[in-house]
């Protein structure tokens, strides 16, 4: 009888954000730290008529002159084509940079990308019109990033609502689990569109003035564009080349509820949480980042499944959404999130969450302040992703310890 493979041990190695407010994870640290800032405008379409007006979009105009004058790698001339995908690629930067992988390494990793849409409608014509198609599909990023960055591992794609990125990341998970490859960039990159855009908007599932998870006085999402990139290495490799580990990804959950295509209830996350949760025995998260979209019903469902799934536990656990800081970036939010909760486990802090003024009254779990950010004495972080179509995720990362 053939001897089954012990499963590896899967290392987060890097870490890489882009912003509305911060190119890079410490300038959007410092940022949250401070209280983040309000949606305004977006720069690259006219949202004039529209009911609500504001977005956590990126200008990419800015971010390209900013490259340039830090003398950031310029190779990605596709960039000002197709900013979405550069989005992606300079978080990757950051990423593979922290994690110390050079060119001989990105010969073995492989990518798994999370996207909404890519930003890919509104560029189609122009895409095709250069004869590069490519770039217009939905795998136009993770296709461009394996080319630039040489890389010579699996890539895969996935854009399943706003779980898209725990599916991406529980395809790199098992990758490097079972022993595919040793290395995998997994994350997301969005860019919103005009068409997203008007179709929330229709939905009436934007607030007009700012996102509030969790509060009274929530009156909806508020979208958000740009990236976040994480490397994942299998342990023992990530030790022979001497390399130090930021945190240990522990186990992801998937679910769907079955219900409806807009409209959540508990069961599919509480699947979702407790299937994460099985794989780590005894061990339970001091701090979950919550899906937390500001929508009436969202936000309730959301926090009686953690009710049902923590009951015991609420007045120790801590909860936020940083989407209050950072918007929703839709197919890539679970992987923004996913990188702020690594960054929370390593800092023990949760950031305010400012634009939570009144708390649900059925809240018993502990909340950031509106100004001060809530201290951790935690090794074990969560972080949770919903999805139209009543799809759910969440994963679980925690301390590496030597």
């Amino acid at each position: 009888m053939k001897k089954q493979m012990k499963q590896k041990t899967v290392a987060v190695m890097g870490l890489g954000t882009l912003t509305r407010d911060a190119v890079g994870l410490s300038a959007l640290w410092q940022h949250l730290l401070a209280g983040a800032a309000l949606p305004a405008v977006p720069t690259h379409f006219d949202s004039a008529g529209f009911r609500s007006q504001h977005a956590y979009t990126v200008d990419p105009q800015a971010l390209w002159q900013q490259v340039l004058q830090a003398s950031w790698p310029t190779d990605a001339e596709c960039y000002q084509r197709l900013p979405c995908s550069g989005y992606g690629w300079l978080a990757a930067q950051e990423a593979l940079q922290q994690a110390g992988i050079d060119e001989t390494l990105r010969g073995q990793m492989g990518i798994s990308m999370a996207t909404t849409s890519g930003g890919t409608m509104d560029r189609f014509a122009d895409s095709a019109a250069a004869e590069d198609t490519q770039y217009a599909a939905l795998s136009g990023a993770a296709g461009l990033l394996a080319q630039l960055l040489h890389m010579g591992g699996p890539v895969s794609v996935f854009s399943c609502a706003c779980i898209s990125s725990v599916a991406a990341f529980s395809h790199a998970f098992e990758r490097i689990r079972q022993g595919d490859t040793p290395l995998m960039l997994v994350g997301g990159c969005d860019q919103v569109r005009e068409a997203d855009f008007a179709g929330f908007n229709a939905l009436r599932a934007i607030a007009p003035d700012a996102c509030r998870p969790f509060d009274n006085q929530r009156k909806g999402m508020v979208m958000g564009d740009g990236a976040a990139m994480m490397v994942l290495e299998d342990l023992d490799h990530a030790l022979a080349r001497g390399a130090t580990p930021l945190a240990i990804f522990r186990s992801c959950g998937l679910a769907a509820d079955g219900h409806h295509l807009t409209a959540p209830i508990p069961d599919g996350l509480v699947r979702a949480m407790r299937q994460a949760l099985r794989c780590v025995g005894d061990e339970r998260p001091g701090y979950i980042n919550c899906h937390g979209t500001g929508t009436q019903a969202n936000d309730s469902n959301e926090l009686l499944a953690m009710q049902q799934v923590f009951g015991n536990e609420p007045s120790q656990l801590a909860i936020s959404s940083t989407k209050s800081g950072t918007g929703h970036l839709l197919g890539s939010a679970g992987a923004l999130e996913a990188v702020l909760s690594i960054k929370i486990l390593l800092e023990q802090c949760v950031p305010p969450m400012a634009t939570c003024q009144s708390p649900m009254s059925e809240m018993n779990f502990r909340l950031p302040g509106l100004a001060h950010s809530l201290p951790l004495s935690t090794s074990m972080v969560m972080s949770n992703s919903l999805g139209f179509g009543g799809l759910n995720g969440s994963l679980i990362f925690s301390h590496y310890q030597e």
